[in-house]
């Protein structure tokens, strides 16, 4: 009994050295509620919006299992983790190429949702084989990321206004004088049949679901 204890208590020690019990606990449960705001999202929304809002629900989902699961005691589902993770990862690079050369621009949004997905690939990689400095880059990475979706930088650059050109999704009505609704990254407004006046808030509420996010990728990276 005892040394059952004490290997359930080296498994969760592996996957989150450092973390207490608790915050471990917590921090998967706030993922899940992550997972779960962009299913919602995705779920309302067509086009780019739809996929970019899942992506980021399997992320989330991925990172609350790897912060409730200890690798020893699942490396299948590790397994299967990286391999999907890697599959989105190359996928999503392939789709904002094909996406620059319909709409004239690279999407950031997409480019930081490669990046993201690479992150998941690294960490779902056996710890034995992967070097640590891709590792130590991408928690920078993240870092930065937490920081901009926390101050709500991105809203500010102009890299970050998608593109208005033909073939591409229909614009947003424009929001009420006063409001930020048409600010911003196009791929975190509501969908089009929202309210404009419930933009702004739509807009925060996914920003700070993508800083907690990547806060949690940054952790990881770093703790492991």
């Amino acid at each position: 009994m005892v040394a059952a204890h004490m290997g359930e208590y080296t498994g969760h020690a592996v996957a989150m050295p450092g973390m207490p019990e608790w915050l471990r606990l917590g921090g998967a449960v706030v993922l899940a509620a992550v997972a779960a705001v962009h299913g919602v999202h995705g779920a309302g929304m067509h086009g780019q919006r739809r996929w970019w809002h899942l992506g980021h629900a399997v992320m989330a989902a991925g990172m609350a299992a790897m912060y409730l699961l200890p690798r020893m005691d699942y490396e299948p589902l590790y397994g299967g983790g990286l391999a999907l993770f890697a599959a989105l990862a190359l996928a999503t690079v392939g789709a904002a190429l094909g996406l620059r050369s319909r709409e004239g621009a690279l999407n950031p949004i997409w480019t930081m949702s490669a990046l993201d997905y690479l992150a998941m690939t690294y960490m779902l990689v056996d710890p034995a084989v992967r070097p640590a400095w891709p590792g130590l880059l991408l928690a920078l990475y993240l870092a930065v990321a937490a920081f901009g979706w926390t101050v709500r930088a991105f809203d500010r650059l102009p890299a970050f206004a998608r593109p208005a050109v033909a073939g591409a999704e229909p614009p947003l009505p424009a929001a009420p004088s006063g409001t930020d609704g048409g600010a911003g990254p196009a791929l975190l407004s509501a969908a089009p049949q929202t309210d404009p006046a419930q933009r702004p808030r739509t807009r925060v509420s996914v920003a700070l679901t993508l800083a907690l996010m990547a806060a949690a990728m940054a952790y990881m990276l770093v703790a492991m």
